[in-house]
This record gives structure tokens, C-alpha cells and sequence, in this order.
């Protein structure tokens, strides 16, 4: 489901799912979670692969936010689907999250 890839002082992961919903949302949030324990400066959420999100799975997007943002660390997602940035317009979301639609230039 996620794929850990460290550039500098960045920790990228690569989400490998589709689909986020219900029936996989608490493994994604535990799955995102088992990262923080090193306290990564920047991470960068790649969500190339992912097209759906429900509202479970953008429960635990904001849980992890906070986490990453409690230690003062920096959360970027990235490469979002069409469906996904209008889905964090429409729920206001999008101004909370960093978002970025160039990996290279997110992890600079």
C-alpha cells in the first residue's frame, strides 16, 4: 500500500492503492503513522496511483497532517487525480494541505 523512498532530508511515500476507503482506511492511517517515529523534516505524500478517497480516507489524510505538523515536520501531497484536488476543494481541504503537482519540485 506504501512504498518508503528517502531524497535528503525529504521521505517520500508512494501510496500503491486506488482506492481509499472504509475498507482499507485504518491500515492507511497506520500505514502513514509508522513514519513519523524518525520525525522526517518533509514528507511527501505521491498519490499518483490513488483516484479515489472517501471520507474515512480524508480523516486520516487530516490525522496525519496534524501528526506531522505537531513536531513541526512539513506534509506535501502530490500528483493528485483530478478527482481527488476537486474533492479537498470541495470539502475546503485544500486550503490546509500543501499540494504540489511535481514531485521533483516538492522534495527541493
Amino acid at each position: 500500500m506504501i512504498s518508503p523512498e528517502t531524497r535528503d532530508k525529504t521521505l517520500i511515500l508512494h501510496i500503491q492503492e486506488p482506492r481509499v476507503d472504509m475498507v482499507v482506511a485504518r491500515k492507511f492511517r497506520e500505514g502513514l503513522s509508522s513514519y513519523l517515529k524518525d520525525k522526517p523534516e518533509r514528507i511527501v505524500l505521491d498519490l499518483k496511483e490513488t483516484e479515489y478517497f472517501d471520507s474515512s480516507a480524508l480523516g486520516a489524510l487530516v490525522a496525519f497532517m496534524k501528526d506531522v505538523k505537531a513536531y513541526g515536520g512539513q506534509l506535501i501531497l502530490c500528483n493528485l487525480s483530478r478527482s481527488l484536488l476537486t474533492l479537498l476543494k470541495l470539502s475546503k481541504l485544500d486550503l490546509l494541505f500543501e499540494i504540489s503537482d511535481d514531485l521533483e519540485k516538492s522534495i527541493q
